[in-house]
């Protein structure tokens, strides 16, 4: 059994008094010899998160999370890192000296500054640190002397250097006064950031110390050595103490740093301490509320989900999940490619509204994510991802109380069993509480590279015997190594699954199996994805799972979008959606009623700056571009392949009038953006991308 039993049948119109009911099972519990089954444990949730709680608002310039070991958390003490491009040069007289200029930002001259001057050969290739160091006073002009041999430099090197204002050596923090419920906990990580460790730092204190009216406590007291920098330290502390000595009084609470002392060849005390994720935990009763996993299979085409390669069944282990939980058929992404499919995921939202089409984009504030909306009523939020496209920067990290970005896509691999991992990890410190964890694995992105016994399950192709042309000979190794790569994620889940299972987690969790897009392999000239908005990219796996709430067994026809799956979740969980958002709830689907046969789902693609917008219901598609070529319309019951437009006028027409539908609204978000400034053809606002996420992109083949 992977979880409780189904639970089915209506309940009755006179029910016994519920007294009766419970005496008649201590009854038959005791004739039985056995005692009647213990009510749920209550559960640990945040009750107070204590960064948005301060008595002095940070300042503006001030970063809201802090990455300390690729892990992001909302933090006090959070200090902007700024990435300069700087000049390099050499002196002919002086063979082995190079120097790297740059000017310093007006607003950084005269400040103390830590600084890393780095230096790269080329486009993809990884940067070379040469060395961290202390400025107590900027100048204008930065020249730095490097030991570097210029016999090493290339046409295309790039040098850059990264700025970090140095922090005050003795810093607090102090909340505003808050009343504790009983049985509470304070949580909180402590950690230095890395470059602690290059500049040779020695140990920074904490301190935690509680005060009331008439009294204070101090909570915690540490030293971090700057050897330690560049990890969490968790500490997890009960305040039953505390409650005891202050009453029912309000307590405000202070977190303090002391920069270690100024060591020899030091002008100044330095440190970079950081708070991460401070917050109260009280008990609270479970009340029925889900768990709930949501995990995205990144590039998984819906057909090889359940189907299978050369005679080879590629997802085992998905097919019995399946028969266990309710599976979508014809669910769809919004966009062909990573950012804003995975954005639309968390927001409901189409890319016409959240417009984050790529990683440099950001998604408006006023636009709430589904670990927002989950955070603020009562879960832990965690979230473990391989892909630079999901960046923090760019709002995914909104509403997470832990967001990891693995650097993974630097290795051109996927890791779903590390990625998996850390996320078992995160589950053992929350088990004990309500949570909402994100799971994203890169395992079966280009460029292919299949685990060895995985990719020996699949028969090899003999182009000859088949009488493949050579470009068909090439799409179906493609293929054998995409199959692989799915053969090699379904384990993993089924690994993943053994762990819930040993944390005793499945009864009380809601699993959400889906995927941002597919692949093509051919269909339409094509390998890969982000190129086109047929089929083949846009079929996704959506596969929801947990026995006795989902029903077992059944398959859901309609048409669906990643739009629906934040809504879904959300009434699963008894929680409204945010209001007028594209995205429905799929919970009436998922236990029988059919959905509006009328309805619409949209998606978009790019490829050489031309838009794509595809327009899709149960047997009909529209597919539009911006460049001028007439609309397409695709009769998909007797076309499933795409093969051939049909010049129906009348459906023609009634697709021209959904695009254009769907077109206007993204132009009155455009209007939106740009009442405010001189040039009305604004596009979506930009992030300037750090050295590490500069770098994942261009692993990746996303920049250049």
């Amino acid at each position: 059994m992977l979880g409780q039993a189904a639970v089915g049948g209506n309940q009755a119109k006179t029910e016994p008094p519920m007294l009766a009911v419970l005496l008649a099972v201590a009854l038959v519990a005791l004739a039985s010899g056995c005692a009647p089954p213990e009510p749920p444990p209550p559960i640990l949730q945040p009750v107070l998160r204590l960064t948005g709680l301060t008595a002095k608002p940070p300042q503006p310039w001030q970063p809201a999370r802090c990455a300390v070991d690729d892990e992001f958390r909302p933090s006090f003490g959070c200090m902007p890192v700024r990435l300069v491009k700087a000049e390099i040069q050499t002196d002919p007289k002086v063979p082995d000296r190079t120097r790297m200029v740059l000017s310093t930002p007006k607003a950084q001259v005269g400040k103390a500054l830590a600084i890393v001057p780095s230096l790269r050969a080329g486009p993809n290739r990884s940067p070379t640190r040469l060395g961290a160091r202390i400025l107590e006073a900027a100048p204008a002009k930065l020249a730095i002397e490097l030991d570097f041999d210029p016999a090493r430099l290339r046409e295309k090197s790039v040098a850059q250097m990264s700025l970090t204002p140095l922090p005050p050596a003795r810093r607090r923090v102090a909340t505003l006064p808050v009343r504790l419920p009983e049985g509470a906990q304070l949580r909180v990580g402590l950690a230095l950031r890395d470059i602690a460790k290059e500049l040779h730092l020695g140990s920074t204190q904490f301190r935690i110390d509680a005060q009331w009216d008439g009294g204070q406590r101090e909570l915690l007291f540490e030293e971090i050595p700057g050897k330690s920098a560049g990890m969490w330290h968790d500490r997890q502390i009960d305040l039953a103490d505390l409650l005891t000595a202050a009453g029912d009084q309000k307590v405000t609470f202070q977190f303090t740093t002391i920069a270690p002392p100024i060591a020899e060849g030091q002008s100044v005390a330095a440190s970079f301490p950081i708070w991460g994720a401070p917050e109260i935990l009280a008990k609270e009763e479970r009340d029925g509320r889900l768990n709930v996993v949501l995990i995205s299979l990144d590039t998984v085409r819906a057909d090889y989900m359940g189907g299978e390669h050369r005679g080879v069944q590629l997802t085992p282990w998905f097919d019995q999940l399946t028969e266990q939980g309710t599976i979508f058929r014809q669910a769809v992404t919004t966009f062909s490619s990573t950012s804003a499919s995975h954005m639309s995921l968390f927001t409901g939202t189409y890319p016409a509204e959240h417009n984050v089409r790529h990683a440099v984009h950001q998604l408006p504030a006023k636009i709430r994510t589904l670990p927002e909306v989950l955070r603020q009523h009562g879960y832990a939020t965690g979230a473990v991802t391989e892909n630079a496209m999901l960046l923090a920067g760019s709002g995914f990290s909104r509403g997470f109380d832990s967001y990891r970005e693995n650097t993974d896509s630097l290795k051109h691999t996927g890791s779903i069993d590390r990625t998996f991992g850390q996320g078992v990890e995160w589950l053992e410190k929350h088990r004990n509480e309500l949570f909402f964890l994100f799971l994203h694995t890169y395992e079966a992105h280009s460029p292919y590279a299949p685990k060895e016994e995985a990719l020996a399950a699949i028969p090899e192709i003999d182009p000859d015997a088949e009488g493949l042309t050579p470009a068909d000979a090439g799409w179906e190794r493609s293929k054998r190594s995409y199959a692989a790569e799915v053969l090699y994620t379904d384990e993993g889940l089924e690994r993943l699954f053994g762990e819930l299972r040993r944390l005793d987690l499945l009864d009380h969790t809601l699993i959400v199996i889906t995927s941002d897009h597919g692949e093509e392999f051919g269909e339409h000239g094509r390998l890969g994805h982000a190129k086109t908005v047929f089929e083949e990219v846009l079929r996704i796996p959506l596969l929801l799972w947990r026995p006795g709430t989902i029903p077992s067994g059944r398959e859901v026809d309609d048409v669906v979008s990643l739009v629906d799956v934040a809504p879904t979740i959300l009434d699963l969980a008894g929680i409204s959606p945010p209001p007028a958002i594209p995205g429905r709830s799929l919970v009436s689907a998922i236990h029988g009623d059919p959905l509006d046969v009328t309805s619409v789902r949209f998606a978009e693609g790019l490829q050489n700056n031309v838009r794509m917008v595809a327009a899709r219901m149960p047997t009909r598609k529209w597919i539009w571009h911006d460049d001028g070529r007439p609309l397409e319309f695709y009769d998909l019951e007797k076309d499933p392949g795409e093969t051939s437009p049909v010049p129906d006028q009348e459906n023609l027409a009634f697709g021209k009038a959904l695009i254009e539908a769907y077109l206007t609204q993204d132009e009155t978000e455009t209007k939106k953006k740009t009442t405010t400034t001189e040039n009305p053809s604004e596009t979506p606002k930009k992030r300037v991308l750090d050295q590490t996420t500069r770098q994942k992109l261009e692993a990746l083949g996303y920049v250049e």
